[in-house]
């Protein structure tokens, strides 16, 4: 599910999705957060959208290698 970081407190990440607000633990988090930055949230595991974009980016220059 998509969510959108909200308040940044110590131990907490207040976060928005399109029907409830969420309290994570910032140990889910993989990197600094600030407010707005946006990721996906499934099975307790927190995926930021930039680097869901960086591993697509490595896919494709990995599929252009293998076709040169």
């Amino acid at each position: 599910m998509k969510i959108v970081v909200g308040e940044v407190m110590e131990n907490v990440i207040v976060c928005e999705t399109d029907t409830a607000t969420l309290r994570l633990p910032r140990e889910l988090f993989p990197r600094r957060v600030f407010p707005g930055d946006v990721a996906d949230y499934e099975d307790g595991k927190v995926t930021m959208w930039d680097e869901e974009q960086q591993v697509e980016e490595e896919q494709v220059a990995m599929l252009f290698k293998m076709l040169m």
